[in-house]
């Protein structure tokens, strides 16, 4: 898709939209995987917990966990997303985050009559703050959000409050079996015009050799208000210090379905983490490169 295409489509999605409506630009950037390394979403908590609430605990005695991520697609497209989150260890299992996510599209020029006659550049972007509890209770942590999101077309500025809410629980039926669910971006009120996102996920260990290796292999499920929805399925292995994941991701959007996959590694060492992933193609998007980065805090 090539960035004319591309302006075309932002500006029809823009003037499309209901003169009522209270639908906040940039929503669809907030698709790209940020900080999941190939992990279903609601289950993803490495350096930027983003997309479950229930995902920021800082594992004891660390006090905190200071995290980034980042989100490129190829030049054609121009589409990035970063972020940053901040996490500290309340006593009593509980945990708060403060994250700031900012995407954007670059390179989206306005033609004129002809399409080699250039008037600049379209905005087009988006920015997120979120401010996230979780508490843990035996093998079920809880948590909520609360967002700011503001998004830019052209010359729309449109911002709206949203809050989400998330689970994740440890040992379900006295196996080795997690499981969560979350929502993202949700609006008490016009939630319709935010496309909330509601996901859920759920793994399981099928190899164990001491504490030296574990395999887990696993499926999620994505529905995105009016718009898409994904079915994955990964298998992953963590050591001490290394981890990879693999998956097949089925994404359907009006009408249409592709299948792509996924992949994505870690590294820790000591406090540190650093991690890559790729993601195929994806509506015409060619790959999607990830890239985080965190430190837990003593």
């Amino acid at each position: 898709m090539r960035p004319a295409a591309i302006a075309a489509l932002v500006l029809a999605l823009a003037a499309s939209a209901p003169a009522g409506a209270q639908r906040v630009p940039g929503r669809d950037l907030l698709d790209l995987p940020l900080g999941t390394l190939a992990d279903p979403p609601t289950l993803a908590s490495s350096d930027v917990a983003l997309w479950n609430p229930a995902g920021i605990m800082v594992p004891a005695p660390h006090l905190g966990r200071v995290g980034f991520a980042a989100v490129q697609t190829p030049p054609d497209l121009g589409a990035s997303v970063v972020g940053i989150v901040l996490v500290g260890a309340l006593p009593r299992e509980m945990a708060a985050a403060l994250s700031v996510v900012q995407g954007s599209v670059t390179s989206l020029a306005r033609t004129g009559d002809t399409p080699e006659s250039s008037l600049g550049d379209i905005p087009y972007s988006t920015t997120m703050a979120s401010l996230g509890f979780a508490h843990r209770n035996q093998r079920v942590t809880a948590g909520l959000a609360v967002r700011f999101r503001q998004g830019t077309v052209d010359v729309e500025r449109r911002g709206a409050v949203g809050i989400d809410g998330g689970l994740l629980g440890d040992s379900l039926f006295g196996l080795p079996v997690r499981g969560a669910l979350s929502t993202f971006l949700w609006r008490p009120a016009n939630g319709g015009d935010e496309e909330t996102a509601y996901s859920g996920a759920i793994d399981g260990a099928v190899f164990h050799l001491d504490s030296l290796i574990e395999v887990r292999t696993g499926y999620s499920i994505i529905l995105v208000e009016r718009r898409t929805s994904e079915h994955y399925a990964f298998v992953g292995a963590s050591t001490r210090r290394w981890e990879g994941r693999v998956g097949l991701a089925r994404h359907e959007s009006s009408g249409e379905a592709e299948w792509f996959v996924r992949i994505g590694t870690g590294l820790q060492y000591g406090r540190y983490h650093i991690g890559v992933a790729r993601e195929g193609t994806r509506d015409e998007l060619g790959g999607i490169y990830q890239f985080t980065l965190g430190t837990l805090i003593r």
